[in-house]
């Protein structure tokens, strides 16, 4: 298994596995059990970590890998500073949430 994306935050790796998987790429978190052992503790070592089941799969995982991230990023840039009116409860939320702060409710699409 070779190691494709790390990262400290362990939900920011499984949101990543969770892409590979929808693209068909078989993959597991490694790393996770030593994040729980020392919580707290700034180890990169122990950061979990993304690796491919087959090596084969590898190009192709770091090719989705690096187009979500692109993706994400663009997003991020798009609607960052835009503030929007949550149409459930009337909060306005900054540019860059994707769901109200107070009601939890879904920005609205374009």
């Amino acid at each position: 298994m070779t190691e494709v994306f790390t990262h400290p935050d362990y939900g920011r790796v499984d949101l990543v596995r969770s892409v590979l998987a929808d693209a068909g790429i078989a993959c597991e978190i490694r790393g996770e059990e030593k994040r729980e052992l020392i919580p707290g503790m700034p180890m990169p070592s122990c950061d979990p970590a993304l690796h491919v089941a087959n090596e084969a799969d590898l190009p192709r995982a770091k090719s989705v890998v690096a187009e979500f991230l692109a993706a994400e990023k663009q997003r991020a840039e798009s609607s960052a500073g835009t503030e929007w009116k949550c149409a459930q409860c009337g909060e306005m939320v900054p540019g860059n949430f994707d769901s109200c702060w107070k009601c939890d409710a879904l920005r609205p699409c374009g």
